[in-house]
C-alpha cells in the first residue's frame, strides 16, 4: 500500500507542474502573455499539492524519505514535462493533468482514510 502511495504522491506534482507551465510565455504554449491571476492561482495550486503530497509521502514512508520523495517527483517530473511539453504541447497538457489529478486523488483518499482510522498506511 505504501508503494502506491508514493506513487499517488509522485504523480501529483503532474497537476502544479502543468499549472506552472501554462503561466510562463512559451513557444509550446503559443507565447501569451499570463495573467497576474494565472500566476497567483498556479502558486497557489503549487503550494496546496506540495503540502498534500508531501503529507501523504510523509505517512506512507516517513518524513525523510516523503520530503525526499517529493522533491525528487518534482525535479524528475518536470524534466519530463519540459522535454514532452517541447514535442507535443496539447496531448502533454492533458496527459499531465489527467495523471496529476490522479494522483491527488490518491493523496486525498489515503489522507481520508488515516483520518478515520482505517489504518491503510500501516
Amino acid at each position: 500500500m505504501n508503494e502506491l502511495l508514493g506513487i499517488a504522491a509522485a504523480l501529483a506534482s503532474l497537476v502544479a507542474l502543468a499549472c506552472w507551465a501554462r503561466t510562463v510565455p512559451t513557444r509550446a504554449w503559443g507565447d501569451d502573455t499570463p495573467t497576474g491571476a494565472a500566476r497567483w492561482r498556479a502558486k497557489a495550486v503549487a503550494l496546496g499539492t506540495l503540502l498534500l503530497q508531501t503529507t501523504t509521502a510523509s505517512l506512507a514512508a516517513g518524513w525523510v524519505a516523503g520530503v525526499a520523495l517529493v522533491l525528487a517527483a518534482w525535479m524528475v517530473l518536470g524534466w519530463l514535462l519540459v522535454l514532452a511539453m517541447n514535442l507535443w504541447p496539447q496531448a502533454t497538457q492533458r496527459w499531465a493533468l489527467r495523471l496529476g489529478w490522479l494522483g491527488l486523488g490518491g493523496c486525498v483518499l489515503a489522507l481520508v482514510a488515516c483520518a478515520l482510522g482505517e489504518g491503510l498506511l500501516r
